[in-house]
């Protein structure tokens, strides 16, 4: 049914506050912002947090709509592989090995050390970050009925054309979707993924075969290629990759001038029976809402059962000029570390229940 026409008042009210909104947007965080945020919501779930970060300080900002991923041709798995097209030996498509470039490749500069100056050749470069992944689909109509998929989502960046993984799941493993809960639970990607030239997004998702039905179905099956010179910079967007059976909506970043960040934590106390740990990050002036470990979004075993190294370490890409706040969640202040090109800085976090963690973000470039 059409909406009833808004009165003169509302209409000013509801362009106020879209300005609120606006400004939200615009306006950097001060770690005053985050503990003040922070200590007022102290914990709650990762979806009515993200809400409330929202409302409250615009993070993350409303995505923009990209046009529909245009899957290439000949990109479906029983071709990606084995074809002759153009785009198949760019991106080297016969290769279905993962990555085996590791992150953290230039934290350190080589150059000053062996040339013995001050110079620095390294700089901050186009990088992809991909926050979150959903599923649409007419299969979750009814909600009485989730459903199980299976598959791979993979980046290939011309660092080595490889596969890097932000979902690997096989048919005897899947992850149940309903209509509450619709997203993919994506892993960190094993280093930071370079739009230094173009890369290209690998998408073969399906779902096991419902009651009644004898055969798996497709949700999408294709690949879909990222330009540099053509992708909107420093712009959070949706992007719809439609399928067979149903439709990936991905939000996702590329940073003008990206740097990569890998987060690793040491335990340095724990309680006796262990505990469970939630984790997210965001950004000061550029907004952007990282999710680390929670129940929806990540492939991420959240137990935390004896001191020592965190089994799981996260990459992500970071504006060069911005600064990453990791957040417990839990009610007190996050942990702030300012992007660099090189480097590494390691912070200590007390939790409430007396446990401690010592929190280091690597810096380096991904493109040499």
């Amino acid at each position: 049914m059409p909406g009833l026409p808004l009165s003169h008042e509302e209409e000013e009210k509801g362009e106020e506050e879209e300005e609120e909104d606006d400004d939200l947007e615009d306006t950097p965080l001060e770690p005053e912002d985050a503990l003040r945020f922070v200590q007022s919501v102290g914990y709650v779930e990762p979806s009515k947090r993200a809400w409330l970060m929202r409302a409250t300080l615009g993070i993350p900002p409303e995505p923009r709509e990209w046009p529909n991923g245009c899957l290439l041709p000949e990109s479906s798995r029983d071709r990606r592989h084995v074809g002759g097209l153009q785009w198949h030996h760019t991106y080297e498509m016969d290769k279905l090995s993962e990555t085996c470039l590791p992150p953290m490749r230039y934290t350190e500069c080589c150059d000053q050390a062996s040339v013995g100056q001050e110079r620095c050749f390294h700089k901050a470069c186009p990088m992809l970050q991909v926050f979150c992944a959903r599923i649409q689909t007419f299969l979750l109509a009814d909600n009485t009925n989730p459903i199980e998929v299976y598959g791979c989502i993979a980046v290939r960046d011309s660092e080595d054309y490889s596969r890097n993984y932000l979902f690997n799941r096989s048919r005897d493993n899947p992850l149940t979707i309903n209509s509450a809960s619709d997203y993919l639970r994506l892993l960190s990607p094993k280093r930071g993924m370079s739009m230094q030239f173009d890369c290209l997004v690998e998408v073969a998702i399906r779902t096991k075969a419902l009651s009644g039905d004898t055969d798996d179905k497709t949700l999408v099956d294709g690949c879909f290629d990222l330009i540099e010179g053509r992708a909107a910079l420093d712009v959070l967007s949706r992007s719809t990759v439609e399928g067979e059976h149903g439709a990936i909506v991905f939000d996702l970043i590329i940073f003008r001038r990206g740097v990569e960040a890998t987060i690793s934590m040491n335990f340095l106390e724990v309680p006796g029976d262990g505990f469970d740990i939630k984790m997210c990050g965001f950004t000061a002036i550029w907004k952007n809402l990282y999710a680390f470990i929670d129940d929806e979004q990540c492939e991420c075993d959240s137990f935390v059962s004896s001191v020592g190294k965190f089994a799981r370490c996260f990459v992500v890409a970071v504006q060069f000029d911005d600064t990453l706040f990791i957040d417990f969640m839990e009610g007190n202040m996050p942990i702030a570390f300012e992007a660099a090109i090189h480097g590494s800085e390691e912070k200590l976090y007390h939790f409430r229940n007396g446990a401690a963690v010592s929190v280091e973000v690597s810096w380096s470039t991904t493109h040499y």
